[in-house]
């Protein structure tokens, strides 16, 4: 098997796995501090309420949010997310310089692809629903900070694989990323999950 169907294969399987372990972190902060309704979806967790609690911190109605739920422990739960994933791609990153893995590449990169569309929604003005938005209005925690964390992994991973591997294998990981998670958010994550 060519090395680059190799890293494709790895990042369109290992794609799915981060947004799973991504929202399981989530949802494990919302079992852990006992929030009502606790629940795990193929693309984000919850709990009941969450819509509104946040519509209320947005427009800095602190009581009406702490009536749904105490604000802290929903902020270590929204932040519970970005650290599993910075988790999961810096055990690639280790991976990929020192074991020359391609597994550690794709891990790393489609760990890290999180940082793609939220990027978008900085440059389009929609970063309000953003996990690194409500870590920022409910912990205080820069949402730049934790987003720019993220989008150095992806530049980082990406150059990595690029340089050890050659643009093929970036670009086949690029593509498997993005077809896998159009796959999974569009039928599989769906079928499975609800």
């Amino acid at each position: 098997m060519k090395p680059w169907i190799k890293g494709a294969l790895w990042a369109a399987l290992l794609m799915p796995t981060g947004i799973v372990l991504h929202e399981a972190a989530h949802y494990f902060g919302y079992v852990f501090y006992d929030l009502p309704g606790a629940k795990l979806s193929y693309a984000s967790g919850g709990f009941t309420g969450l819509r509104d609690f946040w519509i209320h911190m947005r427009a800095g109605d602190l009581e009406a949010a702490r009536a749904i739920a105490p604000i802290v422990p929903v902020g270590i739960a929204a932040l519970l997310g970005p650290l599993a994933t910075i988790a999961i791609g810096g055990v690639g990153l280790i991976m990929l310089f020192w074991r020359n893995s391609v597994f550690g590449g794709a891990l790393a990169f489609t760990a890290f692809f999180r940082a793609a569309p939220i990027a978008l929604q900085y440059i389009t003005g929609n970063s309000i629903h953003s996990d690194e938005a409500h870590i920022a209005i409910t912990l205080g925690l820069p949402d730049l900070l934790v987003f720019g964390v993220q989008l150095a992994g992806l530049l980082l991973s990406g150059w990595a694989v690029s340089k050890r591997f050659g643009w093929r294998m970036t670009l086949a990981m690029l593509i498997a990323t993005i077809m896998s998670l159009a796959l999974w958010m569009t039928a599989l994550g769906p079928l499975l999950f609800e």
